[in-house]
């Protein structure tokens, strides 16, 4: 999706500056883990440099930091990040249960083998009211006209915001009052969630989360119509408060 780190952290930056306005809720968090940090660390390095933005005396917030990638990221002399070599793939063993405020997942998501197994993972590591951040890829788009869909090296796996929904309700986050966003012609889905129980059974079904009151209004009625959640129909909002209209892919 991106061509460099740089060009990816400036794409997650936008979040992460959006939360940074909120004063009081950064000073809540106490820990952040940053799942496919990579080597140059720009998007955790950001939340271990937050303060409390005192104009005449910045204090450091000092968020207690995880960088994780496969293999160890570099020592950048910040003594509130700590930096592990682990591949996720195999699981997060080396993060205690229920440890992190913030799961910060950009961009990563499409290189585990099973998505859905690191989510469950994720929900492990989560706080029980911890909140998700995920950008992934899905790459099929209209442009010119016509059609096109792509893989890039070692992503085994591309998105639909149905599919993704999907997991993130199995995996046990809230969709219901969650925050979405896919704009026409992007090749990206960009959601924030919250941990609101521990996975549910593999084999849970769009009806089983219907049963339980776990959709949103505009998901809850496609699923009841037929059996299955379609874009056409679902609304979904962003943290701006847009909504999102999939019936016109646009802003509504």
């Amino acid at each position: 999706m991106f061509a460099s780190a740089e060009e990816s952290h400036a794409h997650s930056r936008e979040t992460l500056e959006r939360f940074a306005d909120h004063l009081e809720f950064i000073k809540s968090i106490k820990t952040v883990c940053d799942i496919g940090s990579g080597k140059d660390q720009l998007d955790i390095n950001c939340w271990a440099n937050l303060t409390d933005q005192d104009p005449d005396n910045p204090t450091p917030l000092n968020i207690k930091c995880i960088a994780l990638d496969k293999h160890r990221p570099p020592d950048l002399n910040q003594k509130n990040v700590r930096r592990i070599g682990h591949d996720f793939n195999a699981d997060l063993s080396v993060i205690n249960d229920e440890s992190q405020d913030i799961v910060w997942c950009h961009d990563s998501l499409q290189y585990a083998y099973s998505p859905l197994d690191m989510l469950f993972e994720i929900n492990r590591i989560l706080d029980p009211a911890g909140m998700l951040y995920l950008y992934v890829p899905s790459t099929v788009n209209v442009n010119y006209g016509r059609f096109e869909s792509y893989c890039y090296n070692n992503q085994y796996f591309t998105f639909t915001l149905p599919q993704l929904m999907y997991f993130l309700a199995i995996a046990g986050f809230d969709i219901k009052d969650a925050y979405f966003r896919k704009p026409n012609l992007i090749d990206g889905i960009e959601c924030v969630v919250y941990k609101n129980s521990k996975p549910l059974d593999k084999s849970t079904n769009w009806g089983d989360l219907a049963d339980l009151g776990l959709l949103s209004e505009s998901a809850m009625d496609i699923v009841m119509s037929k059996n299955y959640l379609t874009d056409q129909g679902l609304l979904t909002m962003w943290l701006d408060a847009t909504i999102y209209d999939y019936r016109h892919n646009t802003r509504a």
